[in-house]
């Protein structure tokens, strides 16, 4: 439940427009931020990892499948109700000042408390629709706990709301160290709590006493980065275009989130607690990689695309394909790897409680193939043509809705988690001729990402050998 994030200018002027730059240094911060999110992701995923270690091993895989829900129905109404506001101002192409800045803040004070009304009334909807019987008795959506810990989500949205400004406007400038250390230590604050808590109640409560810790850990910190006051203001020109701008942002993460996280939805009314908490396992296993890129994402392939974009759509492309290039060699390889050796994570690490998660990790793992085209979504975004990623969302949130009934129909569980991998390349079609377009397909650009996975296959037959060599099997 991670946004991103800020600064702003020491002045009341607010931050200056970046002016023409040079390649290298755009380059250089770029590079400098990527070492900063590479290191803060990867203490990150550690901290995850360890935090789930000890968890799957001091609570039942039921309460995993309790949170996950809650988590995706809240994270569904955040997206619903996203208005740009973020990207608003990462984007901006002149200076983003106090008068924008307030305007920007008013109109997520105003979304984050009606978001948590909403909330209140889905929990509320959750616990009529279990009585009514609408749910199958078995999954998910009819356990008791499930609308009570719903409603407490409600202060999530709140500070969520209140969260500085001074987020956006770091991201803007790449200050990339400010929003590792302030997401690590909401992180580790509320690993603190969810652990201690587990260790003392061994329920499923601990889990969501340590979310609310960690949003309200990040808020606090955001008003302590460095920037300009900014009080909420109102201006009509800049609501018009903060909402402008987030019309299209809004279209795009209703549907997006559908793409991202649609199988949870329908998998949460299709299996049980335990298992769906297995799934989130293997999912949040995944997450070590999506997450890094999702991160790349946020704080600098999409501010550097929209700061070179600035220079002229001859600097951006350059950036673009450097970008593109690298994302393909990692997730070719991590693709290729996970998929033939990736079970042996979960049967080192997890106990037999856990042991369906190592094959729906292998089958999920080829869906990060389909990450790559991410990187062109932050294109499409920074060229302000998010219709574009509207489009591909919808294809693969389609794509989910169908293939996943139709798979968990044609081989149960098994077929739903092949589903969900297939239907993450639905969207392919649409970004090659959005590249085509815009000038950026050709043959080099395509042959990165075959090679990459095949040498991750073989890198990840040799592993899985190795181990099975040493297991005696």
């Amino acid at each position: 439940m991670s946004a991103p994030s800020a600064l702003a200018a020491p002045s009341g002027a607010g931050v200056p427009a970046p002016g023409p730059v040079a390649d290298t240094p755009l380059r250089a911060r770029m590079w400098r931020a990527a070492g900063w999110l590479l290191g803060s992701s990867i203490a990150s995923q550690a901290l995850r990892l360890g935090s789930s270690l000890v968890l799957t091993r001091l609570l039942v895989p039921e309460a995993f499948g309790l949170v996950a829900a809650v988590q995706t129905l809240y994270f569904a109404l955040v997206m619903f109700s996203d208005l740009g506001v973020w990207q608003s101002v990462v984007n901006r192409r002149t200076a983003v000042d106090a008068r924008f800045l307030g305007t920007a803040m008013s109109v997520q004070l105003l979304r984050g408390g009606l978001l948590a009304l909403v909330v209140l009334a889905l929990a509320a909807g959750l616990q009529a629709g279990a009585a009514r019987g609408l749910f199958g008795p078995a999954t998910v959506y009819a356990n008791p706990r499930l609308p009570w810990m719903m409603a407490v989500f409600a202060l999530a949205a709140l500070l969520q709301g209140a969260e500085s400004l001074h987020l956006a406007t770091a991201q803007r400038e790449l200050r990339t160290a400010d929003l590792a250390r302030l997401e690590l230590t909401s992180q580790l604050a509320g690993m603190v709590v969810t652990i201690s808590l587990a260790l003392v109640t061994r329920s499923v409560w601990s889990l969501v006493a340590g979310t609310l810790v960690a949003t309200a850990t990040r808020t606090a910190l955001s008003h302590r980065l460095p920037g300009q006051r900014v009080r909420p203001a109102w201006d009509r020109g800049c609501a018009r275009e903060l909402l402008g701008f987030g019309r299209w942002i809004f279209l795009s993460s209703l549907i997006g989130f559908a793409a991202a996280q649609g199988e949870k939805l329908i998998l949460g009314g299709t299996l049980d607690a335990t298992a769906f908490g297995v799934f989130s396992i293997a999912a949040t296993l995944l997450a070590a990689l999506t997450g890094l890129l999702g991160s790349l994402n946020a704080h600098l392939i999409f501010p550097g695309l929209s700061e070179a974009l600035r220079q002229g759509p001859a600097q951006a492309a350059r950036v673009y394909q450097r970008v593109q290039r690298g994302a393909d060699v990692l997730l070719g390889l991590a693709a290729g790897l996970a998929c033939m050796a990736g079970g042996w994570v979960v049967q080192l690490l997890y106990d037999a409680r856990y042991a369906e998660a190592a094959w729906m990790l292998q089958v999920l793992s080829l869906g990060l193939l389909a990450v790559r085209y991410q990187v062109l979504e932050q294109m499409m975004f920074a060229r302000a043509q998010p219709a574009w990623v509207t489009g591909s969302n919808a294809l693969r949130a389609l794509s989910l809705a169908v293939a996943i009934p139709v798979g968990h129909a044609w081989g149960g569980t098994q077929g739903a988690v092949i589903a969900v991998a297939a239907s993450q390349f639905a969207g392919w079609p649409l970004a090659l001729v959005f590249k085509h377009r815009q000038g950026l397909l050709g043959w080099r650009s395509e042959a990165v990402w075959p090679l990459a996975l095949a040498a991750g296959l073989g890198l990840g037959w040799l592993l899985d050998a190795a181990l099975r060599a040493l297991a005696g099997r």
